[in-house]
């Protein structure tokens, strides 16, 4: 039912998906795009988009992370990291932009980072 996720990406041929009801075990990378339904015990490396509305246990890093679910890991962003209502983070996020929806958890440090090179 698309009205039960708060978030989706758009079908596209490079967008892969782990439908609900899959458990991955194992690193995972991705070119394109990915939206973690089910459950990945790994790292996810992707080189678009990720959405997560399942779980990921594990490392996450990718251009940009949307999360209405739960991650246990670090995720690493080059542009954005959403957590939306509902979501659960437990680890570091290192991205420019971080956004914290009212009814998000995270635990864990935020490291926002300046684009393109680091300007210390």
């Amino acid at each position: 039912n698309k009205d039960s996720n708060p978030i989706q990406l758009e079908n596209s041929p490079s967008q892969s998906r782990i439908p609900a009801q899959a458990k991955l075990k194992g690193d995972l990378n991705v070119t394109g795009s990915v939206q973690v339904d089910g459950r990945l015990e790994g790292n996810l490396n992707s080189t678009g988009p990720v959405v997560v509305t399942g779980t990921v246990i594990g490392d996450i890093h990718s251009p940009s992370v949307a999360s209405s679910g739960t991650v246990k890991g670090n995720i690493q962003s080059t542009d954005y990291v959403k957590l939306l209502k509902g979501s659960f983070v437990r680890g570091d996020i290192h991205a420019p932009s971080v956004i914290v929806q009212e009814g998000a958890s995270h635990n864990g440090r935020i490291k926002l980072v300046v684009k393109g090179r680091d300007k210390r």
